[in-house]
C-alpha cells in the first residue's frame, strides 16, 4: 500500500522465478526441509545458552550481595560462585569459541565449535542452487551431533553442579546486616 497526502492505493504483486532457470520448487522444498532440521537443534542450543545466561545473571548478583561480607560461609559461597562461572564460561567456549583480549573481531577461523559447524551447514545449503545432497547431510548431521553434545553438557551441568550450588546458596545463612548500637 502506497500512501500520499491523502491519496492512497494498493495492488498485489506476484514474484516469478527467472524462467530460464526452470522449475525449482523440489530444491527450494528440500532446501526449507534441511534448514528446518537444522533449525531444530538450533532452537535446543537457543535454550540453553538462555538458561546460561540466566545462570551468570544469578552468580553475578550472588557476588554483588557478599561484597564486603565477611566469614567463611561468605568466602566458601564466594569460591563456589566463582567456579560456577568458570564452568559457564567453558561451556560457552565449547560452543562459540574463546573469547579474545584484542581489541575488535578477533577469531580463530580455524578453531572448530558448534556454532562454526552449523553455520557452516547453514551456508552449504543456502550457497547452492541444487537440493541439498550428501555433502550437506553430512554437515547438519555433525552440526546436530556436536549441538546435542553441547545440550548434554548444559543438562548435565544444570542437573549436577548447578543444583548442589543452588542447594548450598539456599542453605548459606549469610548475614548482611550488621548490628548497631545507638550513637551516643
Amino acid at each position: 500500500m502506497v500512501t500520499y497526502a491523502r491519496a492512497q492505493d494498493s495492488t498485489y504483486v506476484t514474484v516469478k522465478d527467472d524462467p530460464r532457470l526452470g522449475d525449482r520448487n523440489d530444491i527450494k522444498i528440500a532446501q526449507r526441509t534441511m534448514f528446518m532440521r537444522l533449525r531444530k537443534s538450533a532452537d535446543k542450543l537457543t535454550e540453553g545458552m538462555d538458561r546460561l545466561t540466566e545462570a551468570e545473571e544469578v552468580c553475578t548478583k550472588m557476588l554483588a550481595q557478599l561484597r564486603g561480607v565477611e566469614g567463611k560461609e561468605a568466602d566458601s559461597l564466594r569460591r563456589t560462585t566463582t567456579k560456577m562461572q568458570d564452568e559457564i564460561k567453558s561451556i560457552r567456549e565449547v560452543i562459540s569459541g574463546k573469547t579474545s583480549e584484542r581489541q575488535g573481531l578477533a577469531r580463530n577461523p580455524f578453531e572448530v565449535t558448534v556454532m562454526s559447524q552449523a553455520q557452516q551447514a547453514q551456508q552449504s545449503i543456502a550457497s547452492k542452487m541444487v537440493a541439498p545432497g550428501k555433502q550437506e547431510e553430512t554437515m547438519v548431521a555433525n552440526a546436530e551431533k556436536a549441538i546435542d553434545g553441547v545440550v548434554q553438557r548444559i543438562n548435565t551441568f544444570f542437573d549436577g553442579k548447578w543444583k548442589d550450588y543452588r542447594t548450598l546458596v539456599e542453605a548459606t545463612k549469610v548475614n548482611l546486616f550488621k548490628d548497631y548500637k545507638p550513637i551516643q
